[in-house]
């Protein structure tokens, strides 16, 4: 088993098909945020309206990670990926014929759900191809295929949405996550780590686990800094489309500035990466500081196009580099038999942050929040929590980091 976990040859075409899965699931969490400024206009409704359709799928993500996330451990990773990429792209298809915002937003909740599932079992399949050194580097790299799904997500929108509309953007995310279903049934293998035995005994203790005595103190702090760093994740990402636009941009710009800001996500999420190491909460801890500098730098100037373009990609990396700090961090917290419920059900405490994002963008307009550029002010306090969980973790969880890691290799 050792010889095929540390086989060059497997492990990357494991990494790469899951990488693309990733960047399909990035594509449909953002589709809704750069379709959101065509469906506002053909549908007749307010900006503070819109806030319920970008949290109705990161509601049913929450759903997805905690309850089907962690059948992975037990029935394998593979399929549960195939099934939830199957599942969402179908959906993704019907959002097409929608004739109201509520129709809109419960597809929205249902693609969530299949979504939800897609990145634990991802994540922890990806660490399990690696060589065993390379753990929570590999988890943190692959994970970047969703920021550029969204990179993705924002060039289609640019291309599609003047001249197609809203729903193109649906049809196209139904085509992918199908296509991708049907390469991995053709391509991927089930994890060389997680054999039949280990599968068997896994849903006797899993839950209970990660909050053992041994895990309990890490896993709470790793659901706080889940929770405020997605929250920053999809309010920054919901609204920064809409907040450029009301800026006096046009819906090109808008869509492109907020492409740079994925694109700078992709760049900061591969640094982050690269560097975690034995030392990665600290890691974590320097990028989610960094970040709330640069978001209140956004807030404290009226800024013209092109430095708001430079500190927006800047936020991206930051902010996107903080995020991979956390999935590759905690992805080596656990062994395998409770990796994907550890990352699951973190996951699903982290949509609770981010549902609250985009709720609170809405919530900021409808109190008359000051002007678009206040919006930047939000994630500021959060962010330096999570620096500062990051750094209680790197002070406190070392030599247990070090355990667990060993645990998961054999």
């Amino acid at each position: 088993m050792d010889q095929r976990i540390d086989s060059p040859a497997h492990g990357w075409r494991g990494f790469l098909l899951i990488m693309l899965a990733l960047v399909v699931e990035g594509f449909d969490l953002q589709a809704a945020n750069f379709a959101a400024p065509s469906i506002v206009a053909q549908f007749g409704i307010s900006r503070a309206q819109v806030g319920p359709l970008l949290s109705a799928s990161l509601v049913g993500v929450f759903f997805g990670a905690v309850f089907i996330g962690p059948l992975g451990d037990r029935y394998g990773r593979r399929m549960i990926l195939i099934l939830s990429c199957l599942s969402y792209g179908l959906l993704s298809f019907v959002c097409v014929f929608a004739t109201s915002l509520i129709h809109l937003i419960f597809l929205r909740f249902l693609i969530g759900i299949g979504l939800g599932a897609v990145m634990p079992n991802a994540l922890a399949l990806a660490g399990e191809f690696a060589p065993r050194k390379h753990l929570a580097r590999s988890m943190g790299l692959v994970g970047i295929g969703i920021t550029f799904g969204g990179v993705v997500a924002g060039a289609v929108s640019a291309w599609l949405l003047p001249t197609h509309g809203w729903q193109s953007i649906f049809v196209v995310g139904g085509i992918l996550p199908i296509a991708i279903a049907a390469i991995l049934w053709l391509g991927l293998t089930e994890s060389p780590v997680l054999t039949r035995e280990v599968m068997a005994r896994t849903g006797k203790w899993q839950f209970a686990a990660i909050l053992s005595p041994l895990y309990r103190p890490r896993t709470l702090a790793i659901w706080g800094i889940y929770t405020f760093l997605l929250m920053c994740v999809y309010l920054l990402g919901g609204w920064i489309p809409l907040l450029i636009k009301d800026q006096g941009f046009s819906e090109r710009t808008a869509a492109l500035v907020a492409t740079a800001y994925h694109s700078g996500g992709v760049v900061g999420g591969i640094v982050a990466s690269l560097l975690l190491s034995e030392r990665y909460w600290r890691i974590l801890a320097l990028f989610a500081g960094a970040a709330a500098v640069c978001l209140a730098a956004l807030a404290a100037n009226a800024w013209s196009l092109v430095p708001l373009t430079m500190l927006i990609v800047l936020a991206g990396a930051l902010v996107t580099g903080t995020q991979n700090c956390i999935n590759g961090s905690t992805g080596a917290s656990y062994p395998p038999q409770m990796r994907a419920a550890g990352l699951g059900i973190a996951l699903g405490f982290g949509r609770i942050g981010s549902v609250m994002g985009p709720l609170a963008g809405s919530l900021a307009l409808i109190l008359g929040f000051g002007t678009p550029r206040h919006f930047f002010v939000l994630p500021v306090l959060p962010l330096a929590i999570c620096s500062l969980l990051g750094l209680w973790l790197a002070r406190h969880t070392g030599q247990a980091s070090a355990k667990i890691t060993g645990e998961s290799s054999t």
